[in-house]
């Protein structure tokens, strides 16, 4: 190979080291491009998606207070609406307590009962739990009793002996202490609580304003329990946006 060969072949040699690494230079500019522009389309995507998740967990948050409203105001209008005038023992704003039958827990006796038997024989008194209170009526007069045991099939126990004579027939059934009443919570909030006969539990939360107002045969407002005959609960809540009210009359 001549000098002017050899000149060549080193010229050809280093024009093709030049195309290679310019080549290189172009695609790593344009993977650097791609990349950037991909991580800014996970980017939005991303947040797209934390948007979405959040709309859709208040929508899921939205719905399930609005199941929770809806099953706590069933359940108010049901049981104050099995209380009586008589039965309401406090009628305040911030909470309603009376006495109602709200497990329906009713039967009859089978035999007569004399002053002094604490053991009356019923026809059913299965599935009534030791401590309840209970009342046995008859023409002559009401007592209340509390069960010293569960009830069984043909018989129930009270505490304390009868007092008064009742005949065969003579109904009993089990009268449960109710209450519903407000809770604030730290955040500001508030709670609509159940208690029945002692044990508490929340019925609604996350409320705004919540009170019971009341009102008497003819329409005027009272918080004397023996005048009353319409419970009114007001709910005003945030995720509902807007005043709910119920309004719930005595049994006659």
């Amino acid at each position: 190979m001549n000098q002017r060969e050899m000149v060549k072949s080193h010229e050809q040699r280093q024009r093709s080291i030049n195309v290679m690494f310019d080549e290189r230079g172009v695609c790593l500019t344009e993977v650097m491009i791609s990349l950037t522009a991909g991580a800014i389309v996970l980017a939005a995507a991303l947040n797209a998606l934390n948007v979405a998740q959040s709309h859709v967990g208040k929508q899921h948050n939205d719905l399930r207070h609005q199941q929770d409203l809806r099953l706590g105001l069933e359940v108010f209008e049901q049981e104050v609406r099995l209380a009586v005038a008589d039965s309401i023992v406090s009628a305040t704003p911030d909470e309603v307590r009376f006495y109602a039958n709200i497990s329906a827990h009713r039967t009859v006796t089978t035999g007569a009962v004399s002053p002094g038997q604490s053991v009356i024989a019923v026809q059913d008194g299965s599935g009534w739990s030791e401590g309840k209170t209970v009342i046995i009526c008859a023409l002559q007069g009401c007592e209340a009793h509390q069960l010293s045991r569960s009830g069984q099939r043909y018989q129930l126990t009270v505490t304390e002996p009868v007092t008064l004579s009742f005949p065969a027939g003579a109904s009993v059934e089990v009268s449960n202490r109710v209450g519903y009443y407000t809770k604030r919570e730290e955040d500001g909030t508030m709670k609509l609580m159940r208690m029945v006969d002692g044990g508490a539990n929340t019925l609604i939360e996350g409320l705004e304003d919540l009170h019971f107002s009341y009102w008497d045969e003819h329409g005027h407002a009272t918080q004397q329990p023996s005048l009353v005959k319409r419970v009114v609960l007001e709910i005003e809540s945030n995720q509902s946006l807007h005043r709910m009210v119920r309004e719930v009359c005595l049994r006659s």
